[in-house]
């Protein structure tokens, strides 16, 4: 049971890993299709920042997540146990 977890908190990074390959090779295949002209290499260029701007957010959301839910797990643990009945 313990394989299957692992799992599945590697699934972002692994997703965002194969974004982070795959998206060169999508922008390169887009800018062929343009005209020579610096439109094809701006839409590289700002189009490689964009890439790494979305993986910053990202990961940057991925630690507030975790930081948020080790917190909110500190608290119950904290809290005595009471019970909900009656």
């Amino acid at each position: 049971m313990n394989r299957s977890i692992k799992q599945h908190n590697y699934l972002f990074y692994r997703g965002l890993v194969a974004f982070m390959i795959a998206a060169p090779f999508f922008l390169v295949a887009a800018a062929s299709t343009l005209p020579k002209a610096m439109a094809r290499g701006e839409l590289i260029v700002y189009g490689h920042g964009m890439v790494l701007a979305v993986a910053a957010a990202a990961l940057v959301l991925r630690a507030m997540y975790v930081l948020g839910f080790r917190k909110a797990s500190k608290m119950a643990t904290a809290e005595g146990n009471y019970s909900l009945t009656a």
